[in-house]
């Protein structure tokens, strides 16, 4: 169309996709999303929600002042995520359904089970590792979820039975043939070291296969490259087209971690395809935030840098990913957990993310038992409301005492 304008403008962050800031379409301007960016920084703005939303209206006010028109002249906008409740259980919780509810916590990933109805998360526990059905459903506006059943793995021909038995599983995603695919992120136990994996799953519980790592993203043992112990592939999605992405929680060693002052360079990896098996494809960049800060809590957990949690692919190039770190305060008896949603666009080898919510700026309408939030780990599509996609986010409650298992559910408006 001739008459399509794009509106370019340095007062406002630039785009960083294959996007413009606007376009004008005859008399109509259709301005991009904007966040609480300082455009000369490229920093997303300090304090709290009053200050971001400020500064994202600011953004956009100079976006339609480069078009020629103004605030005043609006007459549509769209919220990209809409809160729409949460359930939220503490650690050791007795569900009337189950027979060891004792062992019903620490969920690390979480999937729709589409053959079932329900949905499966893996349980972070070497010990016995297994799996958990789990009813979700929002109605009444209310979002209530009860675990159904529990299942340990169990190894299939060929495979070593401590690998069904003792995995460090940390993420989860269906495949389009109704099997799963579980990572186990690599570890070290008892001076064994577990490289990472990716473990292909029936509905049945029973471990098929077993797709390795290349060698840059296993663990040395040297100290100076290669994996972290217990800090690689906390994340897994599978796109539309069926290629598997996985990332890693933190950096290689060699690349450094997060600190309160900079950020680090993560890494995702793409499985494709191959066969009855799947391959290493392309590797693209994810900088990781630097660690955030939070009033009262000064110190870093023991390994609690700000890391990469999940992801969910949205398509083949668009991802949601999840970050999360831990904070202690200075007499080491509280913890906070702050926690960032991001967008993704996969462009040429680098992973390009723009803020979609930071939860504390939530936590006012949350329960008094998550004001300082909690371990969130998995990201998984909830169920329909309205007929839109809706967003989970899930704690690993650790089996400890003080965590609580919660359920965030959030409208997807786009």
């Amino acid at each position: 169309m001739s008459n399509l304008t794009v509106i370019v403008t340095d007062q406002a962050p630039k785009a960083i996709g294959p996007y413009s800031q606007a376009i004008r379409a005859g008399n109509l301007i259709y301005t991009a999303g904007q966040i609480a960016l300082n455009p000369q920084t490229g920093e997303l703005v300090a304090g709290g929600i009053e200050e971001q939303t400020r500064q994202a209206i600011q953004n956009l006010s100079y976006v339609l002042e480069a078009a020629g028109a103004s605030l005043s002249q609006v007459v549509k906008t769209t919220v990209f995520m809409q809160d729409l409740g949460e359930f939220t259980r503490p650690s050791g919780a007795t569900y009337a359904q189950l027979s060891d509810s004792a062992r019903f916590g620490s969920l690390s990933g979480l999937v729709h089970d589409a053959a079932s109805g329900h949905w499966l998360a893996v349980i972070d526990d070497r010990e016995d590792t297994r799996v958990a059905w789990i009813s979700i459903a929002f109605a009444d506006k209310r979002l209530t979820v009860s675990p159904v059943r529990m299942q340990p793995l169990r190894a299939g021909p060929g495979i070593p039975e401590r690998v069904a038995a003792q995995s460090d599983l940390e993420a989860i995603t269906a495949l389009h043939d109704g099997t799963f695919m579980m990572s186990e992120e690599g570890h070290v136990r008892d001076g064994e070291v577990w490289q990472p994996a990716l473990l292909r799953v029936t509905p049945e519980a029973v471990v098929t296969a077993v797709v390795e790592f290349p060698k840059e993203f296993q663990i040395t043992g040297d100290g100076k490259t290669g994996l972290r112990d217990n800090q690689g592939f906390e994340s897994l999605t599978i796109t539309p087209s069926g290629t598997l992405i996985a990332g890693l929680e933190q950096p290689l060693i060699q690349d450094g971690l997060p600190s309160f002052e900079r950020g680090a360079p993560g890494r995702l990896l793409e499985f494709v395809p191959d066969g009855a098996t799947f391959k290493a494809g392309r590797q693209w960049i994810y900088r990781l935030s630097p660690t955030p800060r939070m009033a009262g809590f000064e110190r870093v957990c023991s390994d609690g840098e700000n890391g990469l949690v999940d992801l969910i692919a949205l398509g083949d190039t668009r991802l949601v990913a999840m970050e999360r770190a831990c904070l202690i305060d200075e007499q080491g008896e509280r913890t906070a957990n702050p926690v960032r949603l991001y967008f993704v666009e996969l462009e040429g080898g680098e992973a390009r993310k723009t803020l979609l919510l930071d939860l504390e700026t939530i936590v006012w309408r949350l329960p008094p038992e998550l004001s300082r939030l909690d371990n969130y780990e998995a990201l998984a599509f909830g169920p329909l409301v309205n007929n839109r996609r809706t967003l989970l986010v899930v704690s690993d409650d650790n089996f400890h005492k003080t965590q609580r298992t919660s359920f965030l559910l959030f409208g997807m408006l786009y």
